[in-house]
């Protein structure tokens, strides 16, 4: 009986235990059940198409970028996303991911872009330098002499040939440009007047070998580094300058990490809205004209915001005393013109034929 009592209840200490191993493994399922969908929430879905109960396909669209939400980059993406959902009724939804919540670069932005893990962003051209060679025309120094001049070249033939450039060897389709603003020099150790004063400096570049190139033949140190991490670096000392647009020291707060701002215009930094060309090719085409037109309407509107943004940020540098500022004299401008001459000579030698002329025609 002793025996028959033992077996009996190794029976059922067997069964509790198959049911305890049963029970957990159910619950391990389930909690991961919810945190992926969680996780779900939190990431943008990996299929831009799908349909709702009526049959009729519907689009999520990621769109991207790096700068701070207080950026007019940003504000333009805003009347992006709500053009393109009301005049699509809802069959397409623009997710916006904005200070480099889903990418730190601008580089890694495009290569996201090419594979396919988002579908929209706006990125500053130095970095398209590196898939499409024809967009170093863009940041040559020197090459445009002001904004306006810049914007009408974009939108005519010069913008209508990069565009299609990209879209041959990338596969990225432009919707509009932009402009963050001309660059100008910062740095921590002195006022720069001319490219003598730039000598030795540890300056941080963007990840562009053309922009590289520049700040050598000026005599500085550069390393290249990704928007997201630039804060931080110049606070820890990491570099002694950069260059940036007035728009972008002030949404980046880096009046507060830099003592000297050399206003040496010495490149204009246009952007670019793109979506990548697979999933523009899925759009049905009365989607493809709403998205285009609306990025038609954000390059308009994007200029406007970041006209006064410009204005109101040089003010608020000057009336608060965030950072001493110093113009660049008619004599020393053509020292950098000089100092910088040998990379338009490399650069305008990768281009197709006659792009760096017809931009410089726009001049006249």
């Amino acid at each position: 009986m002793g025996l028959a009592l033992w077996t009996t209840n190794k029976k059922a200490l067997g069964g509790r235990r198959m049911k305890l191993r049963f029970m957990l493994f159910a619950l391990f399922f389930t909690v991961a059940g919810v945190l992926a969908a969680c996780s779900d929430d939190q990431k943008p879905s990996d299929d831009a198409g799908g349909s709702d109960n009526d049959g009729e396909e519907q689009f999520v669209l990621r769109f991207a970028h790096i700068v701070e939400e207080d950026n007019p980059a940003h504000e333009a993406a805003i009347l992006f996303k709500e053009e393109v959902e009301k005049e699509s009724d809802g069959r397409i939804t623009v997710n916006l991911f904005p200070n480099g919540s889903l990418y730190g670069s601008d580089r890694e932005i495009i290569e996201a872009l090419q594979l396919g893990n988002i579908e929209l962003s706006t990125v500053g051209t130095p970095s398209l330098g590196n898939f499409d060679e024809n967009f170093y025309v863009l940041d040559l120094p020197y090459v445009f002499k002001d904004k306006e001049v810049a914007r009408t070249a974009l939108a005519e033939e010069l913008g209508d040939k990069l565009a299609e450039s990209l879209k041959q060897k990338s596969n990225l389709v432009t919707l509009g440009y932009g402009y963050d603003g001309f660059r100008h020099v910062l740095n921590n150790k002195h006022a720069v007047e001319e490219p003598a004063d730039m000598k030795g400096l540890k300056f941080r570049v963007q990840e562009s070998e053309l922009q590289q190139d520049i700040f050598s033949n000026l005599g500085t140190n550069p390393s290249p580094l990704a928007f997201g991490e630039l804060y931080t670096s110049l606070q820890q000392n990491t570099f002694d300058g950069m260059d940036n647009t007035i728009s972008l020291i002030n949404s980046g707060k880096f009046y507060e990490v830099q003592e000297y701002l050399s206003l040496t215009s010495h490149s204009y930094s246009a952007t670019i809205t793109m979506i990548g060309g697979k999933v523009f090719d899925k759009l049905p085409e009365d989607l493809q004209e709403i998205v285009l037109t609306a990025g038609q309407n954000m390059e308009t509107e994007y200029y406007k915001f970041v006209d006064d943004y410009e204005a109101d940020s040089l003010a608020n540098f000057e009336e608060n005393a965030l950072i001493e500022i110093n113009d660049i004299s008619s004599e020393n401008r053509e020292k950098f013109i000089e100092a910088i001459q040998p990379v338009n000579e490399k650069y305008t030698k990768k281009l197709d034929d006659g792009l760096f002329e017809l931009a410089k025609t726009y001049n006249d």
